[in-house]
């Protein structure tokens, strides 16, 4: 009985388009902690503030 769910899960493996979703789930969630997703999200915010900042004292 094993045996039957190590091959399966060995055709599983070798199977092109179960890889390239692990691959991409490894890439996504494991990558990167929270921590470095919630910072690099606050840098884009802080960019855009910036920006209009920027904009506003210049324009006005």
């Amino acid at each position: 009985m094993p045996y039957d769910y190590y091959e399966y899960f060995t055709k599983q493996r070798n199977n092109k388009i179960f890889t390239e979703i692990s691959e991409k789930i490894r890439h996504n969630l494991w990558n990167d902690s929270f921590d470095v997703r919630l910072s690099q999200k606050w840098l884009k915010i802080e960019d855009k503030i910036r920006i209009k900042l920027y904009l506003n004292l210049r324009y006005n």
